[in-house]
């Protein structure tokens, strides 16, 4: 007989993947707060895995920020984690300060911060003021207010 360890986590790996599979299929119709408050269903990236089947919109989880399919692929064929294929993954942001998460510059139009998105910058969260900002709010202060 099996350890109730094993059946345990076996179980667990079952609802986390039906889990996450649940939130794909919805995904594309969520914004990035209501993503990151979910964030216990998102999958890490995984380098090896084809992601072709997925819809876009699709939230994936690595370097401690969530990621939305912008264009499905095999992510075997490009060498690169989200951060990186920013024309693959769009970043996804939060108007939750307490899931901020750390400012990560645009790369064109992946990634700009909308009014009442929040980010954390040099250990202090703040809340964008306005649409389209791509800079820090070191960059462009007038942009951005600190959320105590």
């Amino acid at each position: 007989m099996r350890e109730i360890k094993t059946l345990a986590l076996e179980a667990m790996r079952a609802k986390g993947t039906a889990d996450a599979a649940e939130l794909r299929g919805r995904a594309a119709g969520l914004d990035g707060t209501a993503l990151i408050a979910e964030e216990i269903r998102i999958p890490a990236f995984d380098r090896s895995k084809d992601y072709s089947g997925w819809p876009a919109g699709a939230p994936v989880s690595d370097g401690g920020q969530v990621w939305t399919l912008l264009q499905p692929h095999n992510a075997a064929h490009y060498s690169g984690r989200p951060a990186e294929l920013r024309a693959l993954w769009g970043l996804a942001h939060t108007r939750d300060p307490e899931r901020a998460r750390a400012f990560v510059a645009p790369l064109g139009a992946s990634g700009l911060y909308m009014a009442g998105e929040c980010c954390v910058f040099e250990g202090r969260v703040f809340r964008c003021l306005t649409d389209n900002t791509a800079y820090s709010p070191a960059e462009h202060a007038q942009s951005w207010e600190e959320v105590d």
